[in-house]
């Protein structure tokens, strides 16, 4: 990836044009004070910039309020050359949508769109973004990208995907490391269950299964042995009978009312009937005028005839009526007379205490039974848990059990990056490169250690210098993946002019044998310091004089990127 220009529609904005190499942006030195506040003259938000027209959103307090300040400026527009072929991106952060090359892309899809043209496929992993941000550490007060080699993302340390990230761009075998976090995943849920399990086992361990299966047996026997006396038996069957004869007469009984129901709807329609009398006179002339004098029957007998006819239907169902009405009131007095026969025999059964004392039985096997039922099912719960456990405890094993294989076959290739980042390191400490291993990790879910150590770790600027070695050596080894590097200026705050200086040596070397753009922002002091110190040959110097692409200074807001106030 090659940048171009990032320019804007707002004619405030000042327009940064790229060059192939090294590209610098100058500023006046911040305050501590000035630092903490969006209102800075835009140095880190130039590379803060291309990082969100790249689709990086906006998290802290600091940066929703840089958005609401974009929403109003107008469209920013970065142009840029990827395998040969031009892009250019159109981003209004007023709208959700962002355009390539003219085509709409909504904010949903354009990580994917991304991922295509720069990875060649939609769901590569790790993603653009988060590789974006390894090789173009930004700034932020409020968040770290520069606390750790390993902290591009601004995540925690320990974070899977960034650490899946830095070890796919060391070029690690990924499916390994893919394993160990689905193992740890799953061990993971199953500590979460840890709790749930215990309880189970602590009713297992209190109630015995056995002992509880017995008493289901010897209840169920005492059931089939239990005796009723003989004219005990004959009442409840007596009831059962009485029982069987009320559902007879509750079915009797709903099905003539069904037919009650049909009868009467019936009735009502013959009530309303009425004989259109004109309608039958219309009918005799029109068989007269085709029949002549052969229609005999008179048009008052007609009448005569359908009136009798309804008349009739009318008193049919009258009677039936009636009779439904009758045989439903016998029905419901029998069924009433029977009900109250059968409540009670079954007074005098429950009286008796037999049948209180054959239910007793009945129910405590039915809550044996269903006590048992949930034993079993803890039980089972606890043997699929330790089962599972002990399943993914051995795959974990295994899994790192190659790891180390892993390791130790490809000691080579690791010693290589190894001594890259030596390579780096020694340019600023006089040959002494300390140390980079890549080594098996005891329970991380990212299956391996990244362990950099560099000479005068923990002094002033040594945590610096090692970022920016260990970023270079990501760009070594990834040199068709993107060819691009940045750093905010932050990375010079606690270096000595020597250490800042030697930076731009080694970035000079490297540009000579590697075709990339390295892209940064500084402060004019720290700029001054690395002109005027002896690190530098009058032609590198030279050379970094002439990629100076922009001057920022914090004496009128027309001086500043943005060409106005933030506030």
């Amino acid at each position: 990836m090659e940048l171009l220009k990032l320019t804007s529609s707002n004619p405030n904005f000042r327009s940064i044009i790229f060059k192939p190499g090294l590209n610098i942006i100058v500023g006046s030195q911040l305050t501590k004070e000035q630092k903490k506040s969006i209102n800075g003259i835009g140095k880190s938000m130039s590379l803060n910039l291309i990082h969100y027209i790249f689709g990086s959103t906006f998290k802290t307090k600091t940066e929703l309020k840089f958005k609401s300040f974009l929403s109003k400026y107008g469209d920013f527009i970065l142009t840029f050359i990827h395998h040969e072929k031009e892009y250019t991106i159109r981003k209004n952060f007023s709208q959700g949508d962002f355009f390539i090359n003219d085509k709409k892309i909504s904010q949903t899809n354009y990580p994917k769109e991304l991922n295509k043209i720069f990875l060649g496929k939609t769901d590569a992993k790790p993603s653009f973004k988060q590789i974006f941000n390894c090789f173009a550490r930004r700034y932020s007060s409020e968040v770290s990208y520069y606390g750790n080699i390993l902290t591009q993302q601004s995540r925690p340390l320990e974070d899977y995907y960034q650490r899946y990230t830095n070890l796919s761009l060391l070029n690690l075998d990924m499916e390994l490391v893919q394993e160990s976090f689905t193992i740890k995943e799953k061990l993971g849920k199953l500590d979460k269950a840890k709790t749930t399990i215990e309880e189970y086992k602590k009713v297992l361990d209190n109630s015995n299964i056995n002992d509880i299966k017995d008493e289901i047996v010897d209840l169920k026997k005492d059931l089939e042995n239990f005796l009723i006396a003989e004219n005990f038996d004959s009442l409840k069957k007596e009831a059962d009978l009485f029982t069987k004869q009320i559902n007879d007469y509750r079915n009797k009984i709903y099905y003539l009312e069904n037919k009650l129901l049909r009868k009467e709807e019936s009735f009502a329609v013959s009530q309303n009937t009425k004989i259109d009398v004109q309608k039958i006179k219309e009918l005799f002339d029109e068989a007269n005028f085709f029949f002549e004098n052969k229609v005999i029957k008179r048009l008052d007998e007609a009448q005569t005839f359908h009136e009798n006819l309804i008349l009739n239907r009318k008193k049919r169902l009258s009677v039936e009526i009636g009779q439904i009405k009758l045989e439903l009131e016998r029905l419901e007095i029998n069924k009433i007379e029977i009900g109250t026969k059968r409540d009670l025999l079954l007074k005098s059964l429950n009286n008796s205490g037999a049948l209180e004392e054959r239910d007793s039985i009945k129910d405590r096997i039915t809550i044996l039974e269903n006590e048992q039922k949930d034993l079993e099912k803890y039980e089972h719960l606890l043997n699929d848990f330790k089962t599972d456990k002990n399943k993914l405890e051995i795959e974990d094993a295994i899994n790192k059990q190659n790891s180390i294989i892993y390791l130790k076959n490809n000691k080579e290739s690791i010693e290589k990056i190894e001594a890259i980042f030596r390579s780096l390191v020694k340019k600023f400490y006089d040959n002494q490169g300390g140390s980079f291993k890549i080594e098996e990790t005891k329970n991380a879910k990212y299956l391996f250690d990244i362990n950099s150590h560099i000479p005068k770790e923990g002094s002033q600027g040594v945590g610096e210098v090692k970022i920016f070695c260990y970023d270079a050596m990501l760009l070594l080894l990834n040199e068709n993946l993107l060819n691009f590097l940045a750093h905010d200026g932050c990375i010079f705050s606690e270096m000595d002019p020597r250490q800042k200086s030697t930076i731009f040596k080694v970035i000079l070397d490297l540009l000579k044998d590697h075709k990339f753009q390295y892209f940064v922002n500084i402060g004019d002091n720290s700029l001054n310091e690395i002109l005027d110190n002896d690190i530098l040959t009058i032609d590198e110097k030279a050379v970094i004089k002439k990629s100076i692409r922009l001057e920022l200074s914090d004496k009128e807001p027309k001086d500043w990127l943005f060409g106005v106030s933030f506030d």
